[in-house]
């Protein structure tokens, strides 16, 4: 039997030495109130992965999404005394995200990153994203992404889920992951949070918190749907309603 060398490394030392991650930053508000007002600490973690399902064609994880992006944009903007904004980035292997709604919804598209990979590659990727660094928030949308209803996913989306729940530690990042609500339930991801989206009338959405690191849940909150899909989120020099403008169209930064 062959016989291997014990470790005269202390484990103990690797501890004492390994990089500390800092601490917590303030929850990522989304500039909604309606919906801040039902979050737990008034907003979205940051260091952590949330998890939004929501009806497949409904479109409200996805405007959500924007309204992090577009509220960590604000809030870096704000803090820099260049008034640089901060990156964030958007896998869409699905190719769904619109510029035109990314722009009405008040997205700084000279500081998103739209990464289209083949559907096998999204959760490689997003954790190379996430590790980067660079981006305050990281979208990943599973809802248009073919075979994610049948379930043999899981167990690689389990481990990209904790390898992201690491890097988004280290770096305060926002992690959302877009699933629809069936799939969401189905896989239940080891996420920080899990948000449910659901639209019982035209004129108004239903969010509930069922999952949460803390065990802060919710029963159904009623949300008036234009607070998420309406125009209350304008911003100077931003068309909000479609109307022409002077200015050239601005295109999405692109990854295949």
């Amino acid at each position: 039997m062959a016989s291997f060398p014990l470790s005269t490394v202390d484990p103990l030392e690797k501890l004492r030495t390994a990089p500390q991650v800092g601490p917590r930053a303030k929850p990522l508000p989304l500039g909604i109130q309606s919906l801040d007002a039902v979050l737990p600490d008034a907003g979205l973690p940051r260091g952590g992965v949330v998890e939004i399902g929501s009806p497949a064609g409904l479109g409200g994880a996805t405007r959500l999404a924007l309204a992090a992006c577009v509220s960590a944009q604000r809030i870096s903007a704000h803090k820099n005394i260049d008034g640089e904004c901060a990156w964030c980035a958007w896998i869409d292997s699905s190719n769904t995200l619109y510029a035109p709604g990314a722009i009405q919804a008040g997205i700084d598209l000279e500081r998103l990153l739209v990464v289209r990979p083949d559907p096998e590659d999204v959760a490689r990727i997003a954790v190379r994203i996430t590790t980067s660094g660079v981006f305050s928030v990281v979208v990943i949308d599973r809802s248009g992404v073919p075979g994610a209803e049948l379930g043999n996913t899981r167990a690689r989306w389990t481990i990209a889920v904790r390898r992201l729940a690491l890097a988004a530690e280290t770096n305060n990042t926002t992690i959302l992951l877009l699933s629809t609500t069936s799939v969401a339930r189905k896989e239940s991801l080891p996420t920080a949070m899990r948000l449910e989206l659901s639209r019982p009338s035209y004129d108004r959405l239903s969010l509930r918190i069922t999952k949460d690191r803390r065990g802060r849940l919710s029963g159904p909150t009623a949300i008036d749907s234009r607070d998420l899909f309406g125009v209350r989120q304008a911003t100077a020099g931003s068309s909000v309603t479609g109307s022409s403008t002077t200015e050239p169209p601005k295109t999405l930064h692109l990854l295949p």
